[in-house]
């Protein structure tokens, strides 16, 4: 009999201390531990639970963040077909940072952030809905950032069925991001400023003048060799300095054979590259006069993908975004940021942008600039 009744006690024991209930006799410890626990089960089904109302704040910020982007594209409705010639081609800085010290340089690191990318995203989507056909990438460096920038690039192209472009100065570029995201790519184009390994460093492309040996043009030319693999569209940039004004890049523009070769005159933009105490550049001891810039022009005219672009041409015909989504107005002589498209939309931020459409037109700004993808 007593054997029996030790059985019962324990499996009484068991019923009284399972998770279906707490027995009023449990320590404080252990029953709080319970209760903890019982909630846990159906934090998500319970309102009254703090999973509920964690879940029902979330539901309340995810209906702010959809209205916010309603509100949005109704400020979008005000695009009519002016803005949305005006913003056929948009160029994105991602973010200022970069691995490079291109003494000319007029985005410079003044900041090292980027939008997350479901900011980016929204953005993207405003100006496909205002009109955009093209967006292209650029920096600072935007491989710096090569999962961000791919993701991009994946959505441009995918989603919103937008010329991708991306201007890189090459030296972050592997194949395996090539292989993943390259057939996201329309246009990739690279900055070769000199093929001396000398003025490269001098200018600041590469390791720097301490390095033995500059590898900026051995990248390069892997860089058109993947492009050519991934069946992309490549283009070369050069800026026109007192470093190189005097070179003959005839032979080697010619091996690379880029689709398109932008020639730019260096410029100086205030806060960037002036040398004032706010600069982290000082592009003067670059600057080439009108006369010395028209020769190395002339110098390559027997390169038809040359497209020359002064100062004049340059400054103000290229729409720009910062990091923020902001368009920044050139037109001053300096880089103005104006409100970001994601607060007041793409046709209140264009008004701020001091962009000159007919310059755009006249510098050849829309050419064929989707790859066959079949």
């Amino acid at each position: 009999t007593i054997q029996w009744l030790s059985i019962l006690v324990v499996i009484l024991s068991k019923a009284l201390y399972s998770e279906s209930f707490v027995s009023p006799w449990t320590t404080p410890s252990t029953s709080a531990t319970k209760t903890k626990s019982s909630k846990l089960l159906y934090r998500t089904n319970d309102p009254t639970s703090f999973g509920g109302e964690e879940s029902s704040t979330n539901d309340r910020s995810e209906r702010r963040r959809q209205q916010q982007e309603e509100d949005l594209f109704d400020l979008n409705e005000e695009v009519n077909d002016d803005t949305k010639e005006l913003v056929k081609s948009v160029n994105y800085f991602i973010s200022r940072k970069c691995n490079y010290a291109c003494k000319f340089c007029f985005h410079t690191q003044k900041t090292t952030h980027h939008l997350a990318l479901e900011q980016a995203k929204l953005g993207l989507r405003l100006l496909k809905d205002a009109g955009t056909e093209k967006i292209n990438f650029a920096g600072g460096e935007p491989f710096y950032f090569p999962e961000l920038l791919g993701q991009l690039c994946k959505i441009a192209s995918n989603d919103l069925d937008l010329a991708v472009s991306i201007i890189s100065n090459g030296s972050l570029i592997t194949r395996e991001w090539m292989e993943e995201y390259g057939r996201y790519v329309d246009v990739l184009g690279v900055s070769v400023d000199s093929f001396h390994d000398a003025t490269n460093a001098a200018i600041g492309r590469g390791e720097g003048p301490n390095s033995n040996k500059n590898n900026h043009l051995s990248r390069i030319f892997k860089v058109r060799e993947w492009c050519y693999e991934q069946d992309i569209i490549f283009k070369v940039n050069t800026v026109v300095c007192s470093k190189n004004w005097e070179e003959d890049m005839t032979e080697n523009i010619r091996k690379l054979n880029p689709k398109r070769w932008k020639v730019f005159q260096v410029l100086l933009l205030e806060d960037e590259n002036m040398g004032n105490e706010q600069n982290l550049r000082d592009a003067r001891p670059l600057v080439v006069t009108d006369e010395e810039f028209q020769s190395f022009v002339e110098r390559h005219k027997a390169i038809p993908q040359m497209i020359p672009e002064s100062n004049e041409v340059m400054q103000n015909s290229y729409l720009l975004l910062d990091e923020d989504m902001r368009f920044l107005d050139c037109s001053g002589g300096g880089k103005i940021p104006g409100e970001s498209i994601l607060k007041v939309g793409v046709h209140r931020a264009l008004q701020q942008a001091g962009f000159d459409h007919g310059m755009f037109k006249e510098r050849g700004g829309v050419f064929d600039w989707k790859r066959d993808r079949n």
